[in-house]
């Protein structure tokens, strides 16, 4: 028989790059001295990393998954520590010193491909960190925005506050949704934004509590989307805890829940937001 679902494409987008301590993505724990060394660490003690966004064309719509720097936090394409500070609490600007190439936002490469962020079926946080949510207001008119739950109720409440500032996402209108118990993560926690399992949205925490991965899946074939769930392949790979987190217990059981889908023989791809290894490029399930 002839398989004759429609195509859908994930677009791999960088939108800007971080020149983050070494600690962040490999420090082996959470702790205070890694927790300075994030905002503290000299350039050469530093390491640059993507910051990457996601388009999904789908029969049923365009979904965007995160949306990486603006445009005001690099003005000029480059590091401009003056722009960012107006953007991130200082110590924010010295963990992250972000910048984004011109032409790179989000919402340029959207409109490169002649997409109006009003053409977007739905943008989806995976959780509120900075850089996954200062370019929202680039996207603000967008179908829907939604954040899950968990991370939206808790973001308010805990130490999540200090990193997750409020300016980046004040003001824009977030449809929070609930997990549902299913199969699917570490927990047995996903929401089907579909009905019809092509892309859920898998609670995968560590992290953040309420972060979400990405499992996209058309027929057998799938690819998942960690988020910061893992840094970068090395991360589950090798098991290397981050510096910069929450809950270690609840990181070390997402690695595992990744590995497993990274070892299916049905997995096309395991993109860690964050991987330098992981170039732009189209995957077509």
């Amino acid at each position: 028989m002839t398989d004759e679902r429609s195509p859908i494409r994930i677009h791999i987008l960088h939108c800007g790059s971080m020149l983050v301590s070494k600690a962040v993505p490999y420090g082996g724990g959470v702790n205070l001295k890694n927790a300075r060394r994030g905002v503290f660490d000299k350039a050469a003690e530093r390491v640059e990393l993507p910051v990457s966004a996601y388009l999904i064309e789908h029969p049923k719509g365009k979904v965007l998954i995160d949306t990486g720097w603006s445009r005001e936090i690099s003005p000029d394409g480059v590091y401009d520590a003056a722009a960012v500070k107006r953007q991130l609490p200082g110590y924010l600007a010295a963990f992250y010193h972000p910048w984004v190439e011109k032409g790179k936002t989000v919402a340029e490469q959207l409109a490169q491909m002649g997409i109006t962020p009003e053409e977007l079926n739905a943008v989806v946080l995976t959780h509120l960190d900075a850089d996954h949510t200062s370019g929202l207001r680039s996207v603000k008119n967008a179908q829907r925005i939604l954040l899950p739950e968990e991370e939206g109720w808790w973001t308010i409440r805990t130490v999540y506050k200090l990193r997750q500032p409020e300016s980046m996402y004040s003001g824009v209108p977030i449809e929070h949704f609930w997990f549902k118990g299913t199969m699917d993560g570490p927990l047995w926690w996903s929401y089907d934004l579909f009905g019809d399992d092509t892309i859920k949205f898998v609670c995968l925490p560590g992290h953040t509590d309420g972060q979400i991965g990405v499992k996209i899946k058309n027929g057998k074939k799938f690819v998942v989307l960690t988020s910061d769930a893992a840094f970068t392949e090395r991360s589950w790979r090798e098991k290397i805890l981050p510096g910069f987190g929450f809950n270690e217990k609840a990181m070390l059981k997402s690695f595992d829940w990744i590995e497993e889908q990274a070892n299916d023989p049905d997995c096309v791809a395991v993109i860690a937001n964050h991987d330098p290894d992981v170039h732009p490029q189209v995957i077509e399930l």
